[in-house]
């Protein structure tokens, strides 16, 4: 829910290299090992349904210096507020100036507010403050305009009242304990296994997340997932902070508030979307059949690396981060129980949020889902979409009238697949390559890649000929 479960994508690089972008428009080659072309003179148009975490949005942007003056429109509809709370607080980290956030702090702050459920007490107060500057956006349109001029929430009252309920949430200080939101619902997944925990964990990891691509991901890291819900360490730092922005389900009671607490993934974790792969293939090294980096090394690479290009507009030089080998190294995990005990309605210092990097030609439009079957019926989203993009859990909202219409001719459509969700097997995987070949029945498509036991994604070409 709060995190994909697939590779970030720049999006433009993928619609330049399969879709009629690359025939209706000259397409100059251009230098760097990702971008491969500019696009001219064009307007890009996106879908993204149930993206959930902005990852593809981020590396879009990064790459946006390999493509010359096109106007970027991306269309992002999620089921949850939760998600577009999520995404608007990752988005602001993310695209904060260098001078107001440097880029290993802000490159760790993000880390932690995306992957760990307890932060450190420094990171809770840029949560605390941020988002009670968030209270504010979110109800007062030249607010955001001020902060994320690219940004448009266009969504019902009832939603917008919602957000605002969260962000309050976000802003508090009432004691909770997020840990044993955590342990409720890792007993309830594991059953009479919770007893031996670190063998199931051990399994899935080796037997199941290995043998899909996943083995940039060592065994402490996931054990720390797993058990803690903390997937990203670090040796000089100390978490003792309830993360609340991954709280679901809030509900005010007074001056107070009632939650479901986390409700999201607590099986694969936050390490597919930028920890898999990287440019620098010296993160990539093994000795002894085992890495000498960890997947949060990765991450960590791949997002300074994400926020230097969005920064500058170039491209970014890889330099060796760290001389310690923490793929191999095993650290003491202590067994904390972690109790925020600020005192209960003690008041926030409120920050005057900081207005974000400048995205020119680049507007990010935040929906509800019940925007998509609205699409049909309005004439200005009609052959409008260069790629549509569904979530895996979004496969029931797949209408095969509505992508004809709305897809521009020889347009792409990706749909995540279920490799990376760790309890299915093989045969779940061609189950739900039936369900996704039911729901585009009838629809003019031709297949670009359509393995469900090794593609990340389903990629088809629509509206064909």
């Amino acid at each position: 829910m709060f995190w994909g479960l697939t590779p970030a994508l720049d999006l433009q690089y993928e619609i330049s290299d399969y879709s009629v972008l690359s025939r209706e428009v000259n397409v100059l080659l251009v230098g760097g090992a990702d971008c491969r072309y500019s696009v001219l003179s064009r307007e890009v148009n996106v879908l993204l349904v149930g993206g959930a975490d902005c990852r593809h949005i981020l590396r879009t942007i990064a790459k946006r210096y390999c493509y010359d003056n096109t106007r970027l429109n991306i269309f992002i509809i999620e089921a949850c507020p939760e998600t577009i709370a999520k995404q608007l607080l990752l988005l602001y980290v993310a695209l904060q100036r260098e001078e107001e956030l440097g880029l290993v702090q802000k490159t760790r702050y993000f880390m932690e507010l995306y992957g760990n459920m307890i932060i450190r007490p420094a990171v809770a107060k840029y949560l605390q403050q941020t988002a009670a500057g968030f209270i504010g956006m979110i109800t007062d349109f030249e607010a955001l305009k001020s902060i994320m001029p690219f940004v448009n929430i266009d969504v019902k009252y009832k939603e917008r009242d919602y957000i605002e309920n969260l962000f309050k949430f976000w802003s508090g200080t009432s004691s909770f304990e997020i840990q044993d939101c955590w342990d409720k619902r890792l007993r309830k997944s594991l059953g009479v296994r919770y007893d031996n925990k670190c063998g199931a964990f051990d399994w899935d990891l080796h037997m199941r997340f290995h043998n899909v691509g996943g083995k940039m991901v060592g065994n402490q890291e996931y054990q720390s997932f797993r058990s803690r819900g903390v997937a990203f360490n670090w040796l000089e730092s100390e978490a003792s902070k309830p993360n609340r922005s991954m709280v679901c389900g809030v509900v005010p009671n007074g001056n107070e508030f009632l939650h479901y607490g986390y409700m999201g993934d607590i099986v694969t974790g936050p390490f597919v979307a930028y920890g898999l792969d990287c440019k620098d293939k010296n993160m990539l090294k093994s000795a002894n059949n085992m890495r000498l980096q960890r997947s949060t090394d990765v991450t960590e690479c791949n997002l300074r690396e994400i926020f230097h290009e969005i920064q500058t507009r170039s491209e970014y030089k890889h330099k060796k981060m760290n001389d310690l080998n923490l793929g191999i190294l095993v650290t003491d995990m202590n067994d904390l129980k972690v109790v925020d005990s600020s005192a209960d309605g003690e008041p926030v210092a409120k920050a005057v949020n900081k207005k974000c990097i400048d995205l020119p030609n680049v507007k990010l439009i935040f929906l509800t889902i019940n925007y998509l079957s609205a699409f049909e019926y309005k004439e200005q989203y009609h052959n409008f979409f260069h790629l549509i993009y569904f979530n895996f859990n979004y496969l029931k909202y797949i209408d095969r009238r509505i992508l004809a219409k709305i897809a521009k001719p020889h347009s792409l459509l990706y749909i995540e697949n279920q490799l990376f969700v760790l309890n299915k097997r093989e045969k779940d995987l061609e189950k739900y390559k039936i369900e996704v070949m039911t729901k585009i029945e009838g629809l003019r498509y031709s297949e670009l890649r359509f393995d469900p036991i090794n593609d990340q994604y389903f990629k088809l070409l629509i509206n064909t000929d």
